[in-house]
């Protein structure tokens, strides 16, 4: 029988348990601080910014903006970036995603210091990729027993298809990754035989799907 996963609540308790941990910090004498960093003001980046700041604010972060124009040049966004690699006050760096087309996304991500890339996307990075991490997370909370399921990942980004995969494995999964390559007959025959169908494409899934 299908279970509807309360996704808000499971947030809650999450964040709720963060910000004990972070009380814990701030008690010893630790402030921890989060950059953000956007270009352009892109909506649906605006929002994810905004909840990002929102939360940093609840669990007791502070949060670092820098809300940079979208002619801000891919020299001056790494300068930024390099300025927050040697300041002991960050203790982690985002950049929100997508950047400006004039701007090589893979030069803006490598740059960050691996021990502040919270996106977990550098090389070396100490932190999972947030969205595959928190896809885990509400399995994990719902009582999802990994080890021998058959798992689905559609999509083979490196941001959420690939790192969703490997996660997945290290849980001891036996993981099927599909893309636009895929035929739709494989396509059926996998979900078909699938415990867990993890769609990592970012919109409304079709038979044409990446």
């Amino acid at each position: 029988m299908a279970a509807i996963i309360d996704g808000k609540q499971i947030s809650r308790q999450i964040k709720d348990e963060l910000k004990e941990q972070v009380a814990a910090y701030r008690a010893q004498g630790t402030e921890i601080a989060l950059a953000v960093i956007q270009v352009g003001n892109d909506p649906a980046s605006t929002v994810y910014v905004g909840n990002k700041k929102k939360a940093c604010e609840y669990i007791g972060i502070q949060s670092v903006s820098y809300e940079l124009p979208e002619e801000t040049t891919e020299e001056e966004l790494l300068a930024i970036i390099d300025k927050l690699n040697h300041d002991d006050s960050i203790y982690g760096i985002l950049v929100q995603l997508p950047v400006p087309k004039h701007i090589n996304e893979n030069h803006i991500i490598q740059a960050i210091d691996p021990k502040k890339d919270v996106d977990g996307f550098t090389l070396g990075s100490a932190f999972d990729p947030c969205t595959p991490k928190g896809i885990v997370q509400y399995l994990t909370h719902e009582g999802f027993s990994f080890k021998g399921k058959n798992a689905v990942v559609l999509g083979r980004s490196e941001i959420v298809g690939k790192p969703m995969a490997k996660m997945l494995l290290e849980r001891d999964c036996n993981v099927v990754q599909l893309h636009s390559k895929t035929s739709r007959e494989d396509k059926e025959f996998y979900f078909a035989h699938a415990d867990l169908i993890v769609s990592a494409v970012g919109k409304m899934f079709s038979w044409d799907d990446t």
